[in-house]
């Protein structure tokens, strides 16, 4: 393989750890949401957060480019970490999110629906002790 096709798998690789590396950032989201990070009560846990991701995702793209023995450290494959993050960003996150967004209106209309047949059976236990 010669030197330019070599500097462009080593590229694809790395859009594809980039890519990965968004997908696991869900995860960081999903804690993001349950310590309610994004509307002002804890931005520094938050900034926290995205910090400890950053810095973690950093040392993962280290020790897979020693891994994969790519030859050195350019500039290439940095860029190529951030376009596959930006590309999952733009792609499969906004699939996922409408995805989560459609499980949350089920969920919440099934807690609704089962909300409102337990306080129609309470209410018929009511009007049956009445007799």
């Amino acid at each position: 393989m010669t030197s330019a096709q070599q500097q462009l798998f080593v590229f694809c690789l790395c859009i594809g750890i980039g890519f990965l590396g968004g997908l696991l950032y869900e995860g960081i989201a999903l804690l993001r949401l349950v310590f309610q990070c994004d509307n002002g009560k804890r931005v520094a846990l938050g900034i926290a957060l995205d910090l400890l991701f950053f810095l973690g995702l950093a040392v993962w793209c280290v020790a897979c480019s020693y891994w994969l023995h790519f030859p050195s450290f350019r500039a290439y494959t940095w860029i190529g970490y951030a376009l596959g993050g930006i590309i999952y960003w733009k792609t499969l996150r906004r699939i996922l999110a409408f995805c989560e967004k459609v499980c949350y209106t089920i969920s919440i209309k099934a807690l609704k629906k089962a909300k409102s047949k337990k306080k129609l059976l309470k209410q018929g236990d009511k009007d049956y002790d009445a007799r």
